[in-house]
C-alpha cells in the first residue's frame, strides 16, 4: 500500500487506522483528512482469557472508502505509525469491505449471493461480479437523459 497510513486514538478511547491525505495548519483546531478509515475493535474472551481484534469501517453506511473524512485534530489524543501485521489484516479488511460493496452496488440480493458464493470459487465470484456490474453500466436508456440546456435557452 503506498500513502502515509497512520494509527490515531481518540478521545472517545477509539482506536483507528487510515491513509493520512492532509493536514491543516498549526492550529489546534485544524482537522486532518483522511480516507480508508478502519476502526480497530477489540474484544475478550475472559472464559478463554484471549483477546480478539477486528477492523470495521469508522464511519457507518460510508460506501466508498476512498472518500474524504475530516476528522477534527482535537479528538486525536496519540498517534503511532502502524506495525507490518496490523497493516496487513488492515489491506484484508479493506478488501473485504470494498468487495461487500461491490456486491452491493449491483443490486443481487442477498438470497442471490449467497447461492453464488456456494457454487462458484473466488475467481469466479470476481468474474460473475464483473459480468453482472457490466450489464448494469451498460443499461442506458436514452429516453431518462435529461436536457439541462434545452433548445432555445439563453442561460
Amino acid at each position: 500500500m503506498k500513502g502515509e497510513f497512520k494509527q490515531f486514538k481518540l478521545t472517545n478511547g477509539d482506536e483507528m487506522i487510515c491513509e493520512l491525505v492532509a493536514t491543516g495548519d498549526d492550529d489546534s483546531t485544524a482537522d486532518v483528512i483522511v480516507r480508508r478509515a478502519m476502526k480497530i475493535v477489540v474484544t475478550d474472551d475472559l472464559e478463554e482469557n484471549v483477546r480478539y481484534y477486528t477492523l470495521k469501517p469508522w464511519m457507518s453506511f460510508v460506501d466508498d472508502t476512498t472518500d474524504l473524512m475530516a476528522l477534527n485534530s482535537v479528538h486525536i489524543v496519540g498517534e503511532s505509525n502502524p506495525s507490518e501485521t496490523i497493516m496487513m489484516h488492515y489491506a484484508a479488511a479493506l478488501a473485504d469491505v470494498d468487495r461487500y460493496n461491490k456486491i452491493k452496488n449491483i443490486g443481487l440480493t442477498f438470497k442471490e449471493i449467497e447461492e453464488k458464493l456456494k457454487e462458484l470459487s473466488e475467481e469466479e465470484m470476481n468474474e460473475f461480479l464483473n459480468a453482472k456490474y457490466n450489464e448494469i453500466a451498460n443499461d442506458s436508456d436514452t429516453a431518462n437523459v435529461i436536457q439541462f440546456r434545452p433548445k432555445g435557452t439563453v442561460h
